[in-house]
C-alpha cells in the first residue's frame, strides 16, 4: 500500500465520519472508509451492492426526493462547492437512523457530466432526537402558557372584579372585612404567579 493511501486509511480510522467516493456515471460506490457498515450493520461487501441508484434500497421512501435534489444540485455545482443533505437510512435491523452528509465533485468527465463525488457522512440520530424532544418541550410550554393565559387568568380576573364590586358596596362586619382582605391577598399572589409563568414561557 502506498504511503499516501496508508495515511488516508489511518486518518479515516480515527474519525467518526464515513468517507465515500461515488461513481455517478455508473451509479455505484467505488470507495468506503469502512464506517458505513458499522453505522448500518451491513457487511462491507453488501454496502457496495446497496449503493446502486444512490442507495435507493435503504433510503427512507419519504426522503429519496432529498437525495435526488442533492444530486441535481451537485450536477449544477461549481468546483469545490459543498452540497449538504440530511436523510434517513435503514439499518440492517430495520430501524432508520438520521445521517448528515457533505458531498462535492471530485472528478468530472470531459463532457462535464459528474464522474465521481466525495461524500462525508455522519450519524446524527441522537442530535435529531434531541431536537425533536426540545420541540416537544417547547410545544408543551406553549400549551401551558395558553392555558395559563386564557383558561386560568380569566376566572382570576373575574374574582378580582367581584372583590372590587364587594368593596364598593361596603362591608360593615370586621370579620367579613378580614375575609375580604385574605381573598384579595390570595388572588393578588395567584395573579402574580400567572404573570411569572407567562413571562417565563415567553423567555423560553
Amino acid at each position: 500500500m502506498k504511503p499516501g493511501i496508508k495515511f488516508l486509511h489511518s486518518l479515516f480510522e480515527v474519525t467518526d465520519a464515513e468517507f465515500q467516493a461515488y461513481d455517478v456515471t455508473n451509479r455505484k460506490l467505488v470507495f468506503s472508509s469502512g464506517l458505513a457498515h458499522q453505522m448500518l450493520g451491513y457487511p462491507a461487501d453488501e454496502i457496495f451492492d446497496l449503493s446502486d441508484d444512490f442507495f435507493k434500497k435503504i433510503i427512507h421512501p419519504d426522503d429519496f426526493h432529498i437525495v435526488e435534489e442533492t444530486i441535481r444540485k451537485l450536477i449544477q455545482s461549481k468546483k469545490g462547492e459543498v452540497v449538504e443533505m440530511t436523510a434517513r437510512v435503514r439499518r440492517i435491523d430495520g430501524n432508520y437512523i438520521w445521517i448528515y452528509s457533505r458531498q462535492m465533485i471530485h472528478e468530472r468527465r470531459p463532457d462535464s457530466n459528474i464522474c465521481t463525488i466525495i461524500t462525508e457522512t455522519e450519524d446524527i440520530t441522537k442530535l435529531v432526537e434531541l431536537e425533536n424532544e426540545l420541540k416537544k418541550k417547547a410545544e408543551q410550554i406553549q400549551a401551558i402558557s395558553y392555558k395559563n393565559s386564557h383558561l386560568l387568568r380569566s376566572p382570576v380576573s373575574t374574582i378580582i372584579g367581584l372583590l372590587h364590586l364587594i368593596e364598593e358596596q361596603g362591608i360593615t362586619s370586621e370579620h367579613n372585612r378580614q375575609i375580604l382582605h385574605f381573598l384579595k391577598d390570595t388572588i393578588s399572589k395567584l395573579d402574580n404567579i400567572i404573570h411569572e409563568i407567562n413571562d417565563a414561557a415567553k423567555s423560553d
